[in-house]
């Protein structure tokens, strides 16, 4: 019989369900006691969840426990104990309430002396749970740094890291299961449990009967400076692991990201976007420009207008690639940058918010999504340590500028690492507090350890890929690999080369564009407004036809612009078909023309006649407007030197009595005209 076997059997069945709810929460205590007794023999021998019930044990009761540690045997009469914690400052009231809660929660075990009780008594702990104790509580009370959990610092000495890499010492285990476990561990940024993939087999598969809480496996583990198995707890950094964990420490996979961070070989498919979202955006603004759009009754898109985007956007191509309907996802960003509003169920289109973001160049639009990407942490998907992930993704590519492809997954585990290895310095503790503090409604506080990295890879390729700021490679049907672009050199501010970047302008106006460089990006950008995209290969192909200059111009384009921005990025001189279209577009469009005016009324039939002549002396063009009305069209409002119009000035010097009504609603800023 075990020391913890013997320890239960002494206990009521009051006592067995007290220790029961302490160390098996969320289980019925309406047991047998043989079925409590087998329970919590269990829990106290495989030492599951010890790290996490330790760290909510107070400073003195650490203590108190390490004391009796020390001893031979781990056993010690109480008044030695006594005298321990009265010399660090306790209080004979504190003391004996310490003791009375680790005997109720199965810590100790109290040993009575004869009939006396009190400082006479033995306390114990018996063997199986105090090798677990030993394992978190040093000489002097203290646990381990919740931090360093998942670090060498958890071990009595340093590791050589540069010495024997990770890999040998792995391959130096004698023990051919735990050797396939620690390959495992090295696949999944350090750390897995008897769910992740692979691990349920090769337990089954193994010679003898095997369980990942081996106390042997761990410490042949720590020996050797690979890692450790056991609880660990980071619910106080908002990270929860299964229970028990296989852990090798972040030191080893930090660096083994790094030395994997140059992919073997070239990825098989390459998915790119360029600038296809900022495109996006526009077309999508600019389809419900004029007129609102009804929501359906549970506050969808309509079909009719989902299947009418979906033939002008450029997102759509990457369907296969991305997460959810591209379509859904441009109408989102539209409405979360503004430039579309849902009211009363209606998507309508603000249109100063749409007339200044299309004001903004390539750089100023992207800036202000990677910003909205950075601080996105609402909802299921993202839990509150991805912003700090985020930013530290990006470090370290601004550290490690390179134009060469990387592997996406050694970029992601030097992230996490870095994260892990950083939770105190970066106050994650705090931070989790101080949201608890807060309304916290819609944001995900706790998160599972696989989850660091999935998410982040999630925002990789949802967020920064649609950007146009990475590239990202299939090989063998999987992600494989990543590569920053000119825009995201841009945006991190990481010095570049430069790109080549060339028009081509066909004389039936097919324009060929190869879009190297943010330069590239630039003009694709303001291609698309007045052009129909027919190929987005390296060399995107764009077709300019009178529909589509129709829609460049209700952007606000002009012709001259147009015309300008041709000429400055083509290589050779427009063809002559080219300048005349542009010319006959232009002309041909039905243009609605806005003229000022001055209107004149109340005017008997000799004013009239009188009015006509001075209005042909000056040559102004006019107009009748009934029996009393004259309206003299594209008369300035105002003269240059006086506050009246000038033909106003010549009917006052001719005796007229003139009183000039103004309209403020009507009045145009100078901005506004």
């Amino acid at each position: 019989m075990s020391g913890v076997d013997s320890f239960l059997n002494r206990l009521r069945k009051a006592e067995l369900q007290t220790i029961h709810q302490f160390w098996l929460p969320g289980e019925s205590v309406q047991s047998t006691r043989d079925e409590l007794e087998g329970r919590v023999s269990q829990a106290l021998i495989s030492g599951t969840g010890i790290d996490e019930r330790v760290a909510r044990l107070s400073r003195t009761q650490r203590t108190f426990i390490s004391a009796i540690l020390g001893r031979p045997g781990c056993q010690v009469q109480a008044r030695e104990v006594q005298v321990i914690l009265e010399q660090r400052g306790a209080t004979k009231v504190e003391i004996d309430s310490c003791q009375r809660m680790l005997t109720e929660r199965g810590f100790i075990e109290r040993k009575r002396s004869g009939k006396e009780r009190g400082s006479a008594d033995t306390l114990e702990i018996p063997e199986e749970l105090a090798s677990h104790l030993s394992r978190i509580l040093d000489i002097s009370g203290e646990s381990i740094a919740p931090a360093d959990q998942l670090s060498q610092k958890r071990l009595p000495f340093e590791i050589d890291f540069e010495g024997l890499g990770i890999d040998l010492r792995i391959e130096a285990l004698e023990d051919d299961v735990l050797r396939g476990l620690c390959r495992i561990a090295l696949e999944n940024c350090g750390v897995i449990d008897s769910d992740t993939s692979g691990v349920a087999a090769l337990l089954a598969d193994a010679d003898r009967e095997c369980t990942l809480a081996d106390p042997d496996w761990r410490e042949t583990l720590e020996e050797a400076g690979i890692g450790t198995i056991g609880a660990v707890s980071l619910r106080d950094f908002g990270i929860s692991l299964a229970e028990p964990s296989l852990i090798i420490f972040q030191e080893w996979i930090q660096r083994q990201a790094i030395a994997s961070l140059p992919p073997q070989v070239d990825p098989d498919t390459v998915i790119e976007v360029g600038v296809d979202l900022l495109i996006d955006i526009d077309r999508a603004s600019a389809r419900l420009e004029g007129k609102a759009t009804n929501l359906t009754r549970d506050g969808r898109v309509p079909k009719r207008l989902s299947q009418s985007l979906r033939g002008v956007l450029c997102l759509p191509r990457i369907a296969d690639h991305i997460d959810g309907d591209p379509v859904k996802r441009v109408l989102l960003q539209t409405i979360r940058l503004g430039l579309v509003e849902n009211f009363a169920d209606q998507l309508r289109v603000h249109d100063d918010r749409l007339r200044n973001w299309r004001k903004l160049d390539l750089m100023g639009q992207a800036e202000i999504l990677l910003q909205r990407f950075l601080e996105e942490s609402k909802g299921d998907r993202w839990s509150f340590h991805q912003e700090v992930l985020r930013r530290i993704f990006l470090n370290i590519l601004t550290e490690r500028p390179s134009e060469e492809w990387l592997s996406i997954d050694g970029l992601i585990d030097l992230s996490v690492s870095t994260y892990l290895l950083e939770l105190e310095e970066r106050d994650v503790q705090g931070a989790l507090q101080q949201r608890r503090e807060e309304d916290f409604s819609r944001e995900r506080l706790q998160c599972s350890f696989d989850r660091l990295g999935t998410d982040l890879m999630y925002w990789v390729v949802n967020r920064m890929l649609l950007l146009g700021a990475c590239e990202v490679g299939i090989t063998d049907g999987r992600l494989a690999a990543f590569r920053i672009t000119a825009l995201g050199q841009e945006l991190l501010g990481i010095e570049r080369s430069a790109r080549e970047c060339r028009i081509l302008v066909n004389p039936d106006f097919e324009i060929m564009l190869i879009t190297e460089g943010v330069r590239g990006m630039r003009l694709e950008l303001q291609l698309s407004r007045f052009a129909d995209r027919e190929s987005a290969e390296r060399i995107r192909r764009y077709r300019v036809t009178r529909e589509s200059m129709r829609r460049g111009i209700r952007s606000g384009l002009t012709l001259s612009e147009i015309q300008e921005l041709l000429v400055e990025a083509a290589d050779h001189p427009l063809p002559e078909p080219v300048v005349v279209s542009i010319r006959d577009w232009g002309r041909d469009l039905d243009w609605v023309v806005i003229r000022p005016s001055i209107t004149f009324a109340g005017l008997r039939p000799d004013r009239i006649k009188q009015l006509r002549s001075i209005l042909d002396d000056r040559g102004l063009e006019y107009r009748a407007a009934g029996e009393d009305a004259i309206v003299v069209i594209g008369c300035s409002a105002r003269g240059p030197q006086t506050d009246s119009p000038p033909v106003v000035e010549d009917l006052r010097k001719a005796g007229w009595l003139v009183r000039e009504e103004q309209n403020e609603e009507l009045h145009l800023e100078p901005e506004e005209q």
